[in-house]
């Protein structure tokens, strides 16, 4: 008497088949979190409403591109970017090219540029500083809840309870 094969299941296959359709579909939705949660770098025009009232405040002056020798000019200079060059006296001079929105250069000193990075420090500084009281607060925020569900529990502090900690182990 001849024995039969049973026939076999296709479940390894499907199953395999399943596995890596789970993890394709969960690094597919990692990477759209890191994405979302990642910061956009600014735009050209967030970037210019940020560096010309730094610029303007540090006591550079602004030049319009108000001819069209000049728009050219501008446009072939690196936008939004201050650089500066050697002058005759063998001073620093320092600029920077606004061609999109503004149409203008702002120039300025060393000690203009100096003035910039200290302002553009201090705002670093602020924005760090906000950050760290933001962190602060939700650190107090959750001690608080934490507190209120102590103040809830039936069985007293955290896993001690009246008969003491092996009660509960």
């Amino acid at each position: 008497m001849k024995k039969e094969r049973m026939p076999r299941r296709p479940t390894s296959s499907i199953a395999l088949s399943f596995i890596i359709a789970a993890l394709s579909a969960a690094l597919c939705g990692c990477s759209s979190v890191s994405q979302s949660i990642e910061p956009q770098p600014p735009t050209a025009e967030q970037k210019a409403e940020q560096l010309e009232p730094m610029l303007a405040a540090a006591g550079f002056r602004m030049l319009p591109a108000d001819t069209p020798q000049r728009q050219q000019q501008l446009s072939t200079l690196v936008p939004l970017d201050v650089n500066y060059y050697v002058g005759k006296t063998g001073n620093l001079h320092y600029y920077m090219a606004d061609p999109d929105y503004c149409k203008c250069m702002y120039i300025g000193t060393e000690e203009n540029y100096q003035q910039y990075e200290k302002i553009k420090l201090n705002q670093q500084f602020q924005a760090k500083e906000g950050e760290i009281s933001r962190e602060d607060l939700e650190a107090q925020q959750m001690e608080d809840m934490d507190m209120q569900e102590e103040m809830f529990n039936p069985y007293g502090l955290g896993l001690v309870g009246p008969m003491g900690p092996a009660m509960y182990w």
